[in-house]
């Protein structure tokens, strides 16, 4: 049999799904992550003033190629992609697409902290979507208590700030709000079927597709759809190399690694320190005033993160005491 013919069988043969709950370590690890992309959506916003979305888009995706590149030649990892692997890339990489897109005309059209509290929800969507396609992460009764308490948290900012009170905070727009909510909802998506995925291929073989394709396609579409800017301002740059080097780089290559060793719901959840760090950092750069819609909703989230936080890692330790005792 020819050598490329038997990489690529190997490439085919399933590896035994190695995902469990995440423990004390990891969690800990996430919970660092989850403070730097709380960030992520005021480094956007200030990169707002000077660039438009899909600009912005795809000169993030630059800088983290740049760092994903680098780091698969550091492993020595096989950039080549096989017949079995084109599939799933594909999907990967379309939801990536729109789902940042999503993210950047969002966060356009409403403030950081509505961006950074709305988006930090895929942890939800992650765990109701691994329910139905990881059998080994289905949803509990206290996890199911967690997600109510969030979705309320859901609607008391997206409407707290502009419809229920009739008043609305400056700078929030429902459609903003909205494309923010659809933007985490496909991460979700996208996540628990990179955890799927990453099972038979390496994670950073997917994090560089997902990189070089939203790359050519934000930059087709920047200058076709808009007028692209370019500023040498320090605090534009200062803006792009977060959201790319700290962000796209080192951000998300975490995130692949987690979720290919744990269960998506487990990794993720812990995400809604999110919003409380995102809200502080709105308002300390940016000076943005944090409504009471957001305020109400930002409770409920939290709230909503302690239930589901606990009981995933009480499983994590239940899981770990019966395989040392075995």
């Amino acid at each position: 049999m020819p050598q490329a013919s038997t990489e690529e069988a190997n490439s085919r043969s399933k590896e035994k799904d190695i995902r469990r709950p995440a423990g004390l370590l990891p969690t800990l690890f996430n919970i660092f992550l989850s403070f730097i992309w709380g960030g992520n959506n005021v480094s956007i916003k200030v990169a707002l003033d000077y660039s438009p979305p899909l600009q912005i888009g795809w000169m993030r995706f630059v800088f983290g190629g740049l760092v994903t590149l680098g780091y698969m030649m550091y492993r020595r990892e096989s950039f080549r992609i096989y017949r079995n692997e084109a599939v799933p890339l594909c999907v990967i990489v379309l939801l990536f697409t729109v789902q940042i897109a999503l993210m950047n005309f969002g966060q356009d059209k409403t403030t950081a902290g509505h961006a950074t509290a709305l988006n930090s929800t895929f942890p939800i969507w992650a765990a109701v979507i691994a329910h139905f396609i990881v059998p080994s992460d289905r949803l509990s009764r206290w996890k199911m208590l967690a997600i109510v308490f969030s979705y309320s948290g859901i609607l008391a900012i997206v409407f707290g700030d502009s419809g229920f009170t009739g008043v609305s905070t400056e700078g929030v727009s429902i459609s903003g709000d909205l494309m923010s909510l659809a933007s985490a909802a496909l991460l979700g998506l996208r996540l628990v079927l990179m955890s799927n995925f990453a099972q038979n291929m390496s994670e950073v073989k997917i994090m560089l597709a997902q990189l070089v394709m939203g790359t050519i396609f934000f930059l087709i579409g920047s200058y076709l759809v808009e007028t692209p800017s370019y500023t040498v301002e320090t605090r534009f740059w200062g803006a792009l190399f977060y959201q790319g080097v700290i962000i796209a780089g080192f951000g998300f290559l975490s995130n692949a690694w987690l979720v290919k060793r744990y269960l998506p719901s487990t990794v993720t959840f812990f995400s809604f320190i999110q919003p409380p760090a995102g809200l502080v950092l709105a308002w300390l750069i940016l000076g943005e005033d944090p409504g009471s819609g957001l305020i109400a909703g930002l409770f409920f989230i939290v709230v909503g993160a302690i239930i589901f936080g606990g009981e995933s890692y009480l499983r994590a330790r239940k899981v770990a005491s019966l395989k040392s005792d075995i």
